[in-house]
């Protein structure tokens, strides 16, 4: 291969890397056994980064209020956020981790910004910030829900 030949085909190549936000921003875990799936999912783009909180996807950034990132509040193990003023009651999801010996918290945000991107008023996070479930009210099986998301259950048990 002549040289300019390599530089054109590098030049080619490494620009293709750079137009890949999606690949980057948008991965998503799908069929993770460690998530609570849901039933379909968006496509996935490589070249177009469309934020989401479809489970197995990382949480989307967003700026709060205040000038900060939400993920500068977010603690490094499983989390559950009550968006825009939600007072869905977090107890049973609590102790349910607590029996598993899971490190749990609730993080309370009440910004609007939050709420009107991820869609949800509640988002249960992995300590890697991947979406773990999400709904608007809370899950009906709370000690199975922090079962799958452990991985101490498959989401087929009963």
């Amino acid at each position: 291969m002549s040289r300019d030949n390599l530089v054109r085909v590098a030049g080619l190549e490494q620009s293709k890397s750079n137009r890949m936000i999606g690949a980057e921003l948008g991965y998503r875990y799908v069929g993770s056994p460690v998530i609570w799936e849901e039933l379909g999912g968006p496509e996935h783009r490589f070249e177009v980064y469309q934020p989401t909180t479809w489970p197995g996807a990382r949480l989307p950034h967003v700026w709060l209020a205040d000038g900060t990132p939400i993920q500068d509040r977010i603690p490094e193990h499983y989390v559950l956020l009550r968006l825009g003023g939600c007072q869905a009651d977090a107890a049973p999801l609590s102790r349910a981790f607590d029996q598993l010996g899971a490190p749990f918290n609730v993080l309370d945000i009440a910004d609007a910004a939050p709420r009107d991107i991820y869609e949800h008023d509640l988002i249960l996070l992995r300590p890697d910030m991947h979406v773990a479930w999400r709904g608007n009210a809370m899950h009906e099986t709370p000690d199975h829900l922090a079962a799958v998301v452990t991985g101490h259950r498959a989401m087929s048990d009963a």
